[in-house]
């Protein structure tokens, strides 16, 4: 129920109007007041309500702004909400709107913003946002009196109906690229007035949960199945910006303990952290934003990753630039890196083949020092924001292994209409009289050349360019009514890649460090290497379907089955 409907005393409960804010529009002075709107206890079951805050106009107590979310009043709630709940699994919807003033009488819709969060905030930090921006713009205002003043009873003669989806499909005069109007909208843009759990503010709260699913519980063939758990304390109120979390948990195959501690503190632009632990981590090269391994695929017996056993301890600086648009990452310690056999031959589900050997891992304790620069870290081919991102890393390991490693990403991704034009070029090189052979890039399927095997190619010096175009076909696109559910539809696209690929190995250490990584000894590219795919994605791309051919040589079909993966 809108709060400024007829009955809505019923609903809810009003207080404030004392706050007078003054717009200056051309000439005139315009008091806005500010009314909070609260759901009263007694409401009717089952009333979605708001919960927020109203800004009139006093002088013509016309609606300007809204602000708030969504409540339902005392719902009876079913088995799978329960289920949720007991999960931790909260989930709710906000909403915001602007007015802007028409001919100096009128207050016409100027911007309305819905976001939808959700995940599981008691188990970890993730969360799932569903955001609709928009904007209107040359309103004109038909100011044609149909009826006398007065008679509110009469009809208006306009018949409501409602277009076909096809119809609405069909809209193409849209004066902005999907993604572009929430380009500057973030997630935490209403964490004032989000539960108290999801603030930075407030009375100091500690929560056990960890910061990432894998955190909790993943599956590969060096650890089997890893399970864990975390505490974190936020100090909010008490030191502003002061976070301590820690993780620990156990491989089971393996036999293993891993864990980290970690102490951060954020103050404006800049976050401080201060970390300790064990991890396993990847030594895949050139991986997606947020690649940290796969979770269901080695249940499957397909681990495509590689990994090494590192002991660190960091103290690191992020510092924010230019509205969020860049970000510096500055972080040294000392680590030691070691070998990790495999603990598993095959998964739980056996496939035609068993799981590989991990790669070679030169191993030793060395002081290790990262630098990074990332620009337009939300724009990224593998995202639905569209523009130009990219990110510069160096890294430099003094010790037992000594190297300095400088590597890039540049990717980009356009919207029009109904095609999608997505590109992503990384690059990189390995400096040092003997590198160590989990700094060395290994290149194949998994890094974009899809048309030829995991990891075909090494090298110290290595490049690979990546581009993909969609067409959105014009069929299931609205999502799909299940009963009160809505599912995602599936959106289909034909879709077509082209990949390229160099890398050669310079010096006599690179090639001793290349016989140390994998026997038989990988080769480099010797030249460019390319490869094209073609097949069919579905929504909006995190699922695809396809074949894959290197173009530089004679070579068959392969089939292949992305999840997530654009590029």
């Amino acid at each position: 129920m809108h709060p400024l409907a007829m009955d809505r005393d019923r609903v809810y409960r009003f207080t404030g109007g004392d706050t007078v804010i003054t717009m200056r529009v051309g000439d005139r002075d315009l008091p806005i007041v500010r009314v909070m709107v609260t759901p009263r206890p007694d409401a009717p079951p089952r009333t979605v309500a708001f919960n927020g805050e109203l800004d009139l106009d006093a002088t013509r107590h016309a609606l300007v702004r809204m602000r708030g979310h969504f409540v339902t009043i005392a719902p009876r709630r079913s088995l799978a909400e329960r289920v949720l709940s007991a999960g931790g699994y909260e989930a709710i919807a906000f909403l915001e709107l602007e007015n802007a003033e028409y001919e100096g009488e009128y207050w016409l819709p100027a911007y309305q913003r819905f976001e939808a969060q959700a995940g599981f905030t008691s188990t970890t930090e993730a969360r799932s946002i569903f955001r609709i921006i928009s904007r209107y713009r040359q309103l004109a205002v038909n100011d044609t009196v149909l009826i006398a003043a007065g008679d509110t009873l009469v009809p208006m003669p306009y018949t409501l109906n409602v277009a076909s989806g096809d119809a609405l499909a069909s809209f193409d005069a849209w004066r902005s690229d999907l993604g572009t109007l929430g380009r500057d909208a973030r997630s935490d843009d209403f964490d004032d007035i989000a539960p108290d759990t999801w603030r930075a503010t407030g009375a100091p709260m500690t929560r056990f949960r960890v910061g990432r699913l894998t955190d909790a519980v993943r599956f590969n063939r060096i650890e089997g199945l890893y399970t864990g758990w975390g505490v974190e304390r936020r100090f909010r109120d008490q030191w502003p910006g002061l976070v301590l979390q820690g993780t620990a948990g156990w491989a089971w195959s393996e036999g293993t303990a891993r864990g980290r501690v970690s102490a951060e503190w954020s103050r404006g632009r800049s976050r401080w952290g201060l970390r300790a632990g064990r991890s396993l981590d990847l030594t895949n090269d050139f991986r997606s934003a947020f690649d940290s391994g796969s979770v269901i695929a080695p249940i499957f017996s397909l681990d495509n990753y590689d990994y090494v056993d590192r002991r660190f301890a960091a103290v690191s600086v992020v510092r924010t630039l230019d509205h969020a648009r860049s970000v510096v990452r500055v972080e040294t310690g000392p680590a030691h890196d070691a070998y990790v056999p495999r603990s598993l031959r095959r998964g739980v589900f056996p496939a035609d083949s068993l799981f590989r050997e991990n790669r070679g891992v030169r191993e030793g304790s060395y002081w290790r020092s990262v630098a990074s620069l990332e620009w337009h870290p939300d724009v990224n081919a593998e995202f639905m924001r569209t523009g130009v991102g990219g990110q510069v890393t160096a890294e430099q390991g003094s010790g037992a292994l000594d190297y300095t490693r400088i590597d890039g990403r540049l990717s980009a991704r356009k919207n029009r209409g109904p095609l999608t034009v997505a590109a992503r070029l990384d690059g990189g090189i390995v400096f040092g009289d003997e590198p160590p052979p989990q700094q060395l890039f290994e290149l194949g399927s998994t890094q974009g050349l899809q048309g030829y095997d995991y990891k075909a190619f090494v090298g110290n010096r290595a490049a690979v360019g990546r581009t993909l175009a969609m067409l959105r076909l014009p069929v299931w696109q609205a999502p799909v009514r299940v009963g009160r559910w809505f599912l995602p539809g599936v959106s289909p696209a034909l879709a077509v890649g082209a990949q390229a690929a160099w890398s050669e190995l310079r010096g006599a250490g690179a090639t001793r460090a290349n016989v140390e990584l994998w026997d038989p000894v990988r080769p480099t590219t010797d030249g460019v290497r390319s490869s094209v795919t073609l097949g069919v994605r579905a929504f909006g791309g995190a699922l695809g379907l396809g074949l894959a051919r290197p173009l530089d040589r004679r070579g068959s079909w392969k089939l292949r089955v992305d999840f997530g993966q654009l590029l």
